[in-house]
């Protein structure tokens, strides 16, 4: 067996490797023949960081990297923390060390929410500054203090940038100095800024970013967002969260073309979104250019209800284009026909409904023939009563559901409960859900349903 593994080349053997999930396994992998530990060894040490529990580093990779400086070579991603940093002179010394070694690296994340953010993080940031960079996370609860943000805006050549700190008692700094550094190479930016910031100076930042086509801004007033926009011409994609706290005149200059727009409630305003809809339409404009959109609402008891208005006029602009709607919000039974029966593209559609039945919703998706994933959640729209839970989906009815004629429909979602259906070849063992065509049968796996996008939303924003 060695020896037939050993004729298949290093490179179909890694893309195999690829697929197992930790590195245990890899390591497991590296030890089945030399193909193997060839293959899995540029695995094990693409992505390198320290094992910590809770203020204490159980073990760090730099360590290995220093014993066998040619391993540093397939290190590509880099996650680095203060409390690493801090946890003895030595091992900071240790740490910026390996980490000089890897010179193919391109991704670095930075994690501090320690008050001593500068100390710990200016050892890191020399030496990282030195490397051939194209993608930074900065995730700290204070700020990184003047000699960091100095060195900071030297660098160039960044793609994706990350920076999210939540200090609010020190005047804000949104990348004043650095923008000019990041403009010819920066396409995706995730961003929090204080609600206090003028407006002046995000325009004055976000003009020197030309490039742009992924943001993800935070804790700005939604009156800005028009303003910020005109300003990226190549802006596709767009994150944020609605705070109706200021009032702008909108402006004139013609916002570019958005494709994926997601959109979070606040708590504050979710009670009161009036203005909320036409907001929302006022970012795309152009007819035909969103493909997707979503709102987000995570941090209230009760979902809010979508009104019938904002879907039609959602699907007279980008009916023909939109391929995704995900809102974890109510929508009335007529939204759901109109987005299924007028939505020729849509692959994707989440929302909360109020009736569950599997008739009534068979008939309103009926026309939606290119819908593959199609996801309830589990939420009460203000004053009315929680009928979700009452009428679960079985795996008989979601069966029924992806077998209609003509149906591409293959995962079904209420609340934390997944029905995924597949094709799979007959065994003797199986126990058939459908028909069986040509030695295949259709069959039907229930799991559960893990939202990761609760667990961003309750923080910060996403990662990339």
């Amino acid at each position: 067996m060695p020896a037939l593994l050993d004729i298949l080349p290093v490179e179909l053997i890694q893309h195999i490797l690829c697929q197992l999930g930790n590195k245990r396994d890899l390591t497991t992998a590296a030890l089945v023949c030399r193909s193997f530990n060839y293959a899995a060894t540029p695995l094990i040490y693409r992505e390198i960081r320290a094992i910590t529990r809770g203020h204490q580093v159980i073990s760090h990779p730099s360590t290995t990297l220093l014993q066998r400086p040619e391993l540093a070579r397939y290190v590509w991603h880099v996650t680095e923390t203060g409390i690493a940093m801090r946890s003895s002179p030595h091992m900071a010394q240790e740490i910026t060390a390996a980490l000089s070694l890897c010179t193919n690296i391109v991704s670095a994340i930075w994690e501090d929410y320690d008050k001593a953010v500068e100390a710990a993080f200016m050892p890191f940031l020399e030496v990282l500054v030195t490397l051939p960079l194209k993608e930074f996370t900065i995730r700290t609860t204070y700020d990184a203090g003047d000699r960091a943000w100095t060195l900071l805006n030297s660098m160039t050549g960044l793609q994706r940038l990350s920076v999210c700190s939540l200090e609010w008692d020190k005047p804000p700094r949104v990348l004043q100095g650095w923008a000019e550094q990041l403009g010819p190479t920066l396409r995706h930016l995730e961003l929090v800024c204080p609600l206090s910031v003028p407006v002046a100076t995000l325009i004055f930042v976000f003009a020197r970013l030309p490039l742009l086509r992924n943001l993800r801004i935070f804790h700005v007033s939604s009156a800005a967002i028009p303003w910020i926009m005109v300003c990226l011409p190549n802006l596709t994609e767009l994150l944020t969260v609605y705070h109706h706290h200021a009032h702008y005149p909108f402006p004139s200059t013609p916002l570019p073309r958005l494709q994926w727009l997601t959109i979070r409630m606040s708590s504050v305003d979710v009670f009161a979104p009036e203005q909320l809809w036409d907001w929302i339409c006022s970012l795309v404009p152009h007819e035909g250019s969103l493909l997707s959109f979503s709102l987000l609402s995570f941090l209230i008891q009760e979902q809010i209800a979508i009104p019938l208005s904002f879907v039609t006029r959602l699907i007279r602009k980008h009916g023909q284009s939109l391929t995704q709607f995900h809102v974890v919000a109510y929508v009335t039974h007529e939204a759901l026909v109109y987005l299924c029966r007028d939505c020729p593209a849509l692959t994707s559609l989440e929302c909360s409904v109020a009736s569950l039945d599997m008739q009534t919703i068979a008939k309103a998706i009926e026309p939606a023939k290119n819908l593959r994933t199609l996801r309830f959640v589990s939420s009460t729209p203000a004053g009315a009563a929680d009928t979700n839970q009452a009428v679960p989906f079985s795996a008989a009815e979601a069966k029924t559901l992806m077998l209609r004629p003509g149906s591409r429909l293959r995962i079904i979602t209420f609340g934390s409960t997944s029905y995924s259906g597949k094709w799979v070849r007959t065994t003797p063992g199986r126990d058939p859900v459908s028909q069986i065509e040509d030695g295949f049968t259709f069959e039907v796996v229930k799991s559960r349903y893990i939202d990761d996008r609760v667990t961003w939303m309750s923080n910060r924003g996403p990662p990339f």
